[in-house]
Parts: structure tokens; C-alpha cells; sequence
């Protein structure tokens, strides 16, 4: 009797881990969500924000002073172009690396990796506008120019550095909830992000709509 309750015991607990570890649906493993070390207990925000707190920033060639002003606004000075475009990808990483990476899926058709199929119809329309192929095209002439090639690197190692310092618990909760890490950011990814912005504020025209007004 004590081997069959010792059994069913293990089972059950065995079927609890499983399923506390495993996304159902739209729903993220409970277990990670919910953990008090890595889960959204640690995306909390303080409230009194330190604007003037220092934080190391790793892979700098020289100094760098970044002032925020009442507005949390980032006012970024440097001794040297390379510094300055790194710290600018750290920065706006630090504030919406969720949104980069989402935004970055979307214009190449990606999205469904991350929500599941229900995105897939969605992606075979960004495939077929050719959005990534313009972006890649792109890449390959703004690398012509030395002096942009140097400042679409210096952002994608600045946005990489941020990355690469945080830990699970760190990371923005949308990652969370949708179950996935952000990946390595590429000069491809801020082409992209031109593209998406230049299909989303000029990419149509209300001029036969405005003309019956």
C-alpha cells in the first residue's frame, strides 16, 4: 500500500513539474511565469527612478556621459562616433528591446515563431512584399560607406552589449509571457526597422479619399 501510494505520489508531482514547465496554448509555462527569481515578479518598476545612478557598460573605447533629463530623455555624449552610436543601441535596447525584436519579426514575417500559426497567413504577406529582401539590399550598400557601416555596428554591438547583460529574470516581460529570448541584434535588424517605418508612414496614399472631402 505504501508503494502504491509512494508511486501515485511521484506521479503526480511528476505531472505537476511537466505541466508547470510546458506553454499551453497561449498560455506560458506557469512554472517560469510565475517563479519568484526569474518570473514577472521581476519586472516591477521602482517608481523613484535614480536618473543620475551610474551602470557599466561594457565594450565602450572610451568615455561616455549619459544625462537623462526630467523627462527620462537621454542626452548621450562621447569622445568618439563608434561610442556614441554604441551607446545610443544600448539605450534604446535598455527601453524597448521588446519592442525592437517584435517589430524586427514582423518586417521580415517571422512572427509566427513566436505566437504560433496563427500568425503564419500574416508572415506569408511580409515574405511576399519582400520587405527582408529590401532590407538586405539595403545592408549591402549602406557597408559600402565606411563611415555607416562603422555606425550600424557600433548600434548593433551597443543593442548586443545590452542584451547580453541581463540574465532570464531580466528580461522584458513580453518575452515571458511569449515564452522566448531575445536574439543577437544585426545591422539587418535596424534596415529592417527603416523599412517598416517607411512602409508604415509613406506606404500609402489617402489622396483619392481626400479628394471626395
Amino acid at each position: 500500500m505504501n508503494i502504491v501510494k509512494s508511486v501515485l505520489s511521484f506521479v503526480v508531482a511528476l505531472v505537476i513539474v511537466i505541466t508547470l514547465n510546458t506553454k499551453i496554448g497561449d498560455i506560458p509555462p506557469l512554472g517560469k511565469f510565475l517563479d519568484p527569481f526569474r518570473g514577472f515578479w521581476k519586472n516591477a518598476e521602482n517608481i523613484n527612478v535614480d536618473a543620475s545612478k551610474d551602470f557599466k557598460i561594457e565594450g565602450l573605447k572610451g568615455e561616455v556621459d549619459i544625462k537623462f533629463d526630467e523627462r527620462m530623455v537621454p542626452h548621450i555624449f562621447a569622445d568618439n562616433n563608434y561610442d556614441l552610436y554604441f551607446a545610443q543601441g544600448f539605450i534604446t535596447a535598455k527601453d524597448r528591446l521588446w519592442q525592437m525584436d517584435f517589430q524586427t519579426r514582423f518586417a521580415s514575417g517571422r512572427l509566427s515563431e513566436v505566437v504560433g500559426p496563427k500568425a503564419i497567413e500574416l508572415d506569408r504577406y511580409q515574405r511576399r512584399m519582400g520587405m527582408a529582401y529590401g532590407a538586405e539590399n539595403m545592408v549591402r550598400e549602406m557597408m559600402k560607406d565606411p563611415e555607416i557601416k562603422e555606425t550600424m555596428k557600433a548600434y548593433a554591438a551597443g543593442v548586443n552589449a545590452y542584451i547580453h547583460s541581463l540574465k532570464p529574470g531580466d528580461y522584458p516581460v513580453e518575452f515571458k509571457l511569449l515564452n522566448y529570448v531575445p536574439e543577437d541584434w544585426k545591422p539587418l535588424n535596424s534596415a529592417l526597422l527603416l523599412k517598416l517605418m517607411s512602409a508604415t508612414l509613406a506606404g500609402g496614399s489617402n489622396e483619392f479619399y481626400m479628394s471626395n472631402i
